[in-house]
């Protein structure tokens, strides 16, 4: 799990799906031999840092390195539709990632301590195992 960019949502992200989530930071990301989820926040700022981790992902692709194309998260940082800005960068990468997988806004997050004290919704439930699922097809391939 390498968080794009401050305040994405990679540590809350890792932590449901621990223990399969690890964290590692985007300077790593080179050095991965796993498969890698990218967390961003969807905004144009966390979209623009999300293009750049699949570019480098990509450029890390081979043996004894990433074995594929990274799986990107995308965590809403509200209840509204994306910007277009958002939208035309997924357009832009989805074909060089193995999915896009998309966690929804959860307003009680943001008046928390810790995120996984609150109850899960269904919506965040379906997104982990989205997740995974795509996970484990990365894994099998």
């Amino acid at each position: 799990m390498v968080g794009c960019h401050g305040g994405c949502g990679g540590t809350t992200v890792a932590r449901l799906l621990a223990p399969a989530g690890r964290e590692a930071t985007r300077d790593t990301l080179h050095l991965l031999t796993t498969p890698v989820v990218l967390v961003a926040r969807s905004t144009a700022y966390g979209m623009h840092w999300a293009t750049r981790g699949v570019a480098i992902a990509h450029q890390s692709i081979g043996p004894g390195q990433l074995p594929g194309p990274p799986l990107l998260v995308l965590v809403a940082d509200s209840p509204l539709r994306e910007p277009p800005t958002v939208r035309a960068r997924v357009r832009l990468v989805q074909d060089r990632v193995q999915a896009v997988v998309r966690f929804p806004y959860v307003p009680e997050w943001r008046d928390t301590d810790d995120p996984l004290t609150v109850p899960l919704t269904r919506p965040v439930i379906e997104a982990a195992v989205a997740l995974r699922t795509a996970l484990l097809r990365s894994v099998s391939t």
